[in-house]
């Protein structure tokens, strides 16, 4: 009967520790895989979304003070606001008024690795708005692009190391010479230029922005491509270039 009543107890035990486990598990506020603000700080996202123009919307998170901020970057626009996270989800009022809102779920494993969940874009003015797609970056693993050249399908460009980029980089008429007779012509002076070179700065590690023409950011993966890709945006074209 002794070994019997100790049996129960045992059974008992174990039970209850494999039930507690199972809950500290399935926990939504266990600190092991819930995401808290700080978390973000090492992260940005980089958004497509379903727009006619400005597709590109790149994120990133910073803190001042206690604060922990999110900044909205697109073609010639800024938004910030305060991170604010409910079971590991951020909803982002651009305007505060509730009429333009992103939302993003991010997961954490137990090594702390944050990774993105779900997202979405809601406009009570235009139903037909959202993301098309969206990724995680890692700001500190974002390479350098200063003084680097890339290349989306026959396009070429490349950040100078005097912090400009040069776009569209080929061999081009630069302008016209007359030569005297016999020739007596004016023929095009031909060089390798670029269609435009302007100043960068850029956001955060997460990419660049150059006057109101253009909007960059690196990305890990793109839709059906597994490897790094630079984005850029220029005249409402994503063009998806690769490091030379």
């Amino acid at each position: 009967m002794k070994n019997i009543m100790m049996g129960l107890f045992m059974l008992v035990i174990t039970f209850s520790a494999c039930k507690k486990d199972k809950l500290a598990a399935d926990e939504p506020n266990d600190p092991a895989v819930t995401v808290i603000q700080e978390d973000l700080i090492p992260y940005y996202i980089v958004a497509s979304r379903k727009a006619d123009e400005r597709k590109l919307a790149v994120f990133y998170f910073s803190k001042e003070g206690n604060t922990v901020k999110i900044n909205l970057h697109r073609q010639g626009y800024l938004r910030t606001g305060n991170v604010n996270i409910d079971k590991s989800s951020l909803n982002f009022d651009v305007d505060g008024t509730g009429n333009t809102v992103y939302n993003f779920v991010f997961e954490k494993d137990v090594a702390g690795k944050l990774s993105l969940k779900s997202y979405s874009f809601t406009d009570k003015s235009d139903a037909s708005q959202g993301i098309e797609y969206a990724v995680l970056g890692n700001q500190p693993a974002a390479p350098a692009y200063e003084n680097s050249k890339y290349k989306s399908g026959t396009l070429a460009f490349e950040f100078s190391a005097t912090g400009k980029i040069d776009w569209d980089v080929k061999t081009r008429q630069i302008g016209t010479k007359y030569y005297p007779p016999p020739i007596n012509q004016m023929l095009p002076i031909m060089a390798i230029a670029p269609e435009v070179s302007i100043p960068f700065y850029g956001i955060s590690n997460a990419g660049f922005k150059a006057g109101e023409d253009f909007i960059g950011a690196f990305v890990p993966s793109w839709k059906d491509s597994g490897t790094p890709l630079l984005l850029v945006e220029r005249n409402n074209t994503i063009y998806q270039a690769v490091r030379q």
